[in-house]
């Protein structure tokens, strides 16, 4: 324990070991070394005691650091004691404790303290008041042992006190697992063997006893040696000599054995369970007559169970499952070489259904042993806790449990990527079959323009509820599961020899040929939750299994095979609108560079290219809102039983919100290009404005209507905001998209505009067209971005306004702030130079000028 020291600058500095490290040093000391070098050391004392060694007598915080607290704590856990922190979903841990029956007795005689609660308290601010109490208790017994000859003396074995001294031993034994002596190998050795021989002898008599059939001499017995090491010689001896286990074991139970290599199926094995169930049954009678107290008849029955389960035991229940595997995994696949008999009644179509035939079966089982450990627990005259009863169950499962899970997870992704598969040669046999029919059918531009896109939006809104209610509906009534008592979801009863195939759900597509299938996704959900609730069966399993763990991260695992199944879906969906926008934007480039004789024409084809791409574009965003939906209803409904919602870290949460950004991202996307589409084609028609237009001769009388390619543009816009209005449901994403085209048609006009010299009387014809733009933009886009056309329509009336009053003009427009946030004063002045005659007043505007 001397720090070590290091030189500097001539002087020697001690280096102080760690806290922590000195903590750790202190365990391994025996308790009157450690206490001797915590007193002495300075180093040690600093880091064990709060005020010095001369507060030891001081209880709890008061007297040690947090070292000192678990160092304390450390002896009370080497004497067999186990401290942990129990996981609690959606809370804190809980600090539990264990210790071993005997010391609980003690610590009750000593302290008065009996329950978890008490001894907890006790452990976490008084430990070394507990260490103490129980050291200062049994170190003389346990010193003795190290000057005895090895056996316990004759007077204390009598009928009176042979139950205290098991108790003593077995404190004793207890005790001697902390080693805390520097003799301690011998004297263990010597109270080890003592112990053995005073198990012995009672368990001789015990045995010769159940020989007898003498149940008053068992019970006798068992008293004594339910005291000493948890009575498992007496449970041990009860358990062995049962005939089923015996080499040669006769009739009745010989039939049992052979009945479990005729198990193929949930129906087969049910007959073994209720033979078993006879067994369980008929030892719990015996262990009733043979055993005094109810902890010790639960225990012997346990063991019993356990024993059937057991595969270093050739457990009779575990035998059955290994020859249910065996058939399961050998049955014949049609076109396969089998036997008559078998090939008439087990062959199954493909690998896929022979797989899913398995899993079912399986998950059957386990279902018909959880009930039956239900029953196990309501037995008479011996019950068998439920919790130990379903830790048999789950136990004879830990060795296949790997295999199941990964084959769990190769059936589902086999299922989805044959379902993607098919959807992937069907959407592109319908590309092939939609082009070859557009290049044929004249009347198809026609039929557009009948259509009524707000009776679609409607038709499509009722398609959703339609569809919701279903899944609703097939999720409730087709739903295999039901809430235990304990809060876990189990697998009703059902046949292992139903085959689950694929279903076809009747939903059907509101188009005739949808960008996205909703059965294909409503079937994915289904064959998920049918997989999960084979999973749910293990994830029932108690808390500190194994198996457990593994078939919770499976559940996760399958569902995040869903959510990747269902983007690699939609996301070619999107991709296939996008890039027809993406086209259909070259192609707007080239009608605008086509001569005008065949203009009309392409424009026309172009425009309703645009209408039909923008309608499957808008359909597709309802359809993948409605998978959205349909996967939101699935995780409410299932997967909150086994993921938190609110766990930002679960790979589950994860995988939602990618999918729903990678929807919203290819939604944003695709809204771009149909904005950048609208604004081209806009840009295309204004760009038909004529000169003339906005500086008419002199000899033309003004009509004060707006120009022609102004309506044109207004119409085109128009038909693109009624179609956008009526097929986008969420009035935000509605906003934000006029609100976009609203801001993009500002600055196409702002632009338009500059390309001019207009005359006074094109002022009057700019203003009507102006106003024309606005009515639009008043009744589509939202009150921030309708400033812009307010701010250009004022700004259009310094074309009509004389030279001497357009400065006055200018100042008072600045001076309200119309300008504000819409139009730099460069623009503002570039509009303004657009007046025909500016050159000439060019100085009566700039001169001074403090707000241009």
């Amino acid at each position: 324990m001397e720090p070590k020291r290091r030189a500097q600058r001539g002087r020697t500095v001690f280096t102080m070991l760690p806290v922590r490290v000195v903590g750790r040093i202190m365990e391994f000391l025996p308790v009157d070394t450690m206490l001797l070098v915590a007193n002495i050391c300075r180093i040690v004392r600093r880091a064990v005691y709060l005020h010095g060694p001369n507060a030891q007598g001081m209880a709890g915080d008061q007297a040690y650091t947090s070292v000192g607290l678990h160092m304390w704590r450390v002896r009370v856990q080497q004497m067999g004691w186990r401290m942990w922190r129990e996981r609690q979903r959606g809370r804190e841990r809980r600090l539990r404790v264990q210790a071993p029956q005997s010391h609980v007795v003690l610590l009750e005689h000593i302290c008065g303290v009996k329950d978890e609660a008490g001894i907890l308290e006790l452990l976490t601010t008084e430990p070394d008041l507990v260490f103490k109490a129980l050291y200062d208790n049994m170190i003389g017994d346990y010193a003795a042992f190290s000057t005895m000859i090895g056996c316990v003396p004759r007077v204390v074995l009598n009928a009176n006190g042979a139950a205290a001294v098991a108790e003593r031993l077995d404190q004793l034994l207890w005790f001697a697992r902390g080693r805390f002596t520097c003799s301690s190998d011998v004297t263990n050795m010597r109270l080890v063997s003592a112990a053995d021989r005073f198990e012995a002898e009672y368990q001789a008599q015990f045995k010769h006893a159940f020989m007898q059939g003498d149940c008053e001499r068992m019970q006798g017995c068992a008293r004594v040696l339910e005291h000493i090491r948890n009575g498992r010689s007496c449970i041990r001896i009860l358990v062995d000599a049962h005939p089923l286990f015996s080499s040669a074991p006769p009739a009745p139970y010989a039939d049992v054995l052979a009945s479990t290599e005729c198990v193929t199926d949930a129906h087969t094995f049910g007959a073994v369970l209720s033979e078993l169930d006879n067994l369980i049954a008929e030892h719990a009678r015996v262990v009733h007559a043979g055993l005094p107290s109810q902890v010790l008849r639960q225990s012997a029955l346990y063991c019993f169970v356990q024993d059937l389960f057991d595969a270093k035991r050739s457990g009779v229940a575990l035998r059955a499952l290994q020859n249910m595997y065996a058939h399961l995994r050998s049955m014949p696949v049609a076109g396969q070489d089998a036997s008559g008999e078998q090939q008439r009644r087990d062959v199954v179509p493909d690998e896929a259904t022979k797989d899913i035939v398995y899993l079912s079966t399986v998950a059957s089982i386990v279902s018909l042993l959880l009930e039956a450990a239900d029953k196990w627990s309501c037995m008479e005259p011996v019950s068998l806790p439920r919790g130990l009863g379903r830790r048999c169950v789950f136990s004879a499962f830990e060795d296949v449990i790997d295999e199941y899970v990964q084959l769990e997870r190769r059936v589902i992704e086999r299922a989805y990527e044959g379902e993607l598969s098919q959807w992937t040669l069907k959407v592109r046999n319908d590309s092939m079959r939609d082009t070859a029919l557009e290049s044929n059918a004249s009347h198809k531009d026609e039929s557009l323009r009948l259509v009524n896109f707000r009776l679609r939006q409607q038709q499509m809104e009722e398609y959703k509820d339609r569809v919701l209610l279903l899944v609703q509906d097939k999720l409730q009534i087709s739903m295999d599961t039901e809430t235990a008592g304990d809060g876990t979801r189990r697998r009703r009863r059902s046949s292992a020899s139903q085959k689950e195939m694929p279903r076809r759900t009747v939903v059907g597509d509101v188009l005739g040929h949808a960008p996205v299938s909703i059965d294909l996704c409503l079937n994915m959900v289904l064959t998920n939750r049918d997989t999960i609730d084979r999973l749910a069966v293990f994830a029932s399993a108690p808390q500190d299994m194994r198996l457990r763990d593994q078939a919770q991260d499976a559940i996760e695992s399958v569902f995040c095979v869903l959510l990747r199944g269902i983007g690699n879906h939609v996301r070619p969906a999107y991709a296939r609108v996008v890039a027809e926008l993406k086209d259909l934007e070259h192609s707007v480039m080239a009608t605008m560079q086509t001569d005008q004789s065949a203009l009309a024409q392409l424009e026309q084809q172009t425009r309703s290219s645009f209408i039909r791409a923008e309608l499957r574009f808008f359909e597709l965003i309802h359809l993948c809102d409605l998978c959205v939906q349909i996967l939101e209803i699935y995780f409410k409904s299932f997967m909150t039983a086994f993921i938190d919602e609110h766990d930002f870290l679960n790979t589950c949460n994860q995988e939602r919100k990618a999918l729903e950004r990678a929807v919203d991202d290819s939604v944003a996307v695709g809204m771009d290009c149909v904005i950048e589409i609208i604004m081209r084609q806009t840009q295309h028609i204004v760009d038909t404005q004529m000169s003339a237009d906005y500086s008419p001769d002199s000899n033309v009388s003004l009509t004060l209507t707006p120009t022609v390619a102004c309506t044109r543009a207004v119409q085109f816009l128009g038909e693109s905001t009624v179609i956008l209005q009526s097929m986008t449901g969420h009035r935000q994403m509605r906003t934000v998209f006029l609100g976009e085209i609203g801001v993009r048609l500002f600055y196409v006009l702002l632009e338009h505009i500059k390309r001019f010299r207009i005359t006074e009387p094109g002022g009057f014809q700019l203003i009507a067209d102006l106003n024309l733009y606005y009515d639009w933009a008043a009744e589509h886009v939202d009150p921030e971005t309708l400033r812009y056309f307010t701010a250009l329509k004022d700004l259009a009336n310094c074309f009509i306004l004389a030279p001497r009053d357009l400065r006055g003009f200018l100042q008072d427009q600045y001076s309200r702030r119309t300008f504000d946030g819409v139009m730099r004063s460069e623009e503002v002045y570039d509009v303004v130079a657009c007046r025909s005659d500016y050159r000439n007043i060019r100085t009566q505007v700039e001169g001074h000028c403090d707000f241009m």
